[in-house]
């Protein structure tokens, strides 16, 4: 039921609110960001009915020594340099198997194009709801409540990082059928990072800041 209700209530906020035409994209944005808080409000309180802490995700906050915040940056490079290389595996299975060329469609990040205090406005809101939120629904609470579902050991891990990577991947249905691959191999990987570092999300959060820099970049100077 609470798997369902993230979802659902998100949905539900995107059919009203969203509006279908070209003219409203920051609207629309600003819609997909307040639905994602949205989601994220529900996931901590299903943290807080269930007696559980931020620490159950691996989003434990500690004091950390030049050491290990060197090898959390490390780590966080190396997944980003996975997760990048999983987008692009989604993108030649799309592009050479599935007869679909084309790029991914950005069109409703255009009002990024050539406007310098957007791009820094978007930055800064893409990285609390999209970096940060993204991996705290789709990897933390996804993988962690389909695990709890029954299944045990390696087998129900793998089920749940699969099952995360297809959700996450339809969640972008906004970038066309390129993108939508592109980002469930992306999520993949992620999902495989996740469980293969036990659970240690701020590194999975610092790797979708460097992509999601990456992608705002690219747009602003198309």
């Amino acid at each position: 039921m609470e798997l369902i209700l993230v979802f659902l209530v998100a949905g539900i906020i995107i059919k009203i609110f969203v509006k279908p035409d070209n003219d409203a994209l920051i609207y629309n944005q600003a819609v997909v960001w307040v639905a994602n808080v949205v989601m994220l409000a529900l996931v901590w309180a299903g943290l807080k009915l269930r007696g559980e802490d931020v620490g159950h995700f691996g989003l434990g906050l500690k004091k950390v020594g030049p050491k290990e915040a060197l090898r959390v940056f490390l780590w966080s490079l190396l997944v980003f340099v996975l997760a990048l290389a999983g987008f692009v595996v989604g993108s030649i299975i799309m592009a050479n198997l599935l007869g679909v060329p084309e790029n991914a469609d950005m069109g409703g990040y255009a009002f990024l194009k050539d406007n310098l205090g957007m791009l820094i406005l978007s930055c800064v809101g893409v990285y609390i709801v999209s970096s940060f939120g993204e991996e705290v629904v789709y990897r933390a609470f996804l993988i962690n409540r389909i695990s709890e579902l029954g299944w045990g050991g390696k087998k129900g891990e793998g089920i749940a990082v699969v099952i995360s990577a297809i959700v996450f991947g339809l969640a972008h249905y906004s970038w066309g059928p390129m993108g939508i691959v592109q980002t469930a191999f992306m999520g993949l990987v992620l999902g495989l990072c996740y469980v293969a570092l036990k659970k240690r999300l701020w590194i999975l959060v610092l790797a979708h800041v460097y992509l999601d820099t990456l992608l705002l970049l690219q747009i602003y100077f198309a």
